[in-house]
């Protein structure tokens, strides 16, 4: 191999997603569909215990993936739970609503998804976005400090 390449490493980073449903079955299907295209999930059964994972896991929790019906309060509480604990972790709430209703409950950008668990695809396009939308608006607020 030449030189010059063998300086060059691989690096592999992996994201992280907290995913927040009281149902396991559901639970488990998205956290296969996650980790099956290269995310770590790290799960919670209900809001509180998904804000101790927050808390314990620090800023290497990229995304939050939390459905809005949880056993212990509504999805858009959680999210104003989150939103006043500070944290910059993007959300997506999940619903068997319809999608612009949570959306418009929650002022969420992202929005909800019209069915749980949602398509394979359309969960990955949306949680991409997501996290690319947080990347780059986190680039331009340190560009323009």
């Amino acid at each position: 191999m030449n030189g010059k390449m063998e300086k060059w490493k691989v690096v592999s980073v992996v994201e992280s997603i907290l995913l927040v449903d009281g149902d396991a079955i559901t639970r488990d299907a998205m956290k296969f569909i996650l980790e099956l295209n290269g995310y770590r999930v790290v799960e919670a059964h209900h809001g509180i215990e998904a804000l101790q994972v927050l808390h314990e896991w620090g800023g290497d929790i990229q995304l939050a993936l939390c459905s809005a019906e949880l056993p212990d309060m509504t999805g858009p509480e959680w999210l104003g739970q989150l939103r006043f604990l500070g944290p910059e972790v993007p959300a997506i709430l999940l619903s068997e609503r319809d999608s612009l209703e949570v959306a418009e409950m929650t002022m969420n950008p992202f929005g909800g998804m019209p069915a749980k668990p949602p398509a394979p695809v359309k969960l990955l396009e949306k949680i991409r976005r997501a996290l690319d939308e947080h990347f780059f608006s986190r680039c331009e607020r340190a560009t323009a400090a």
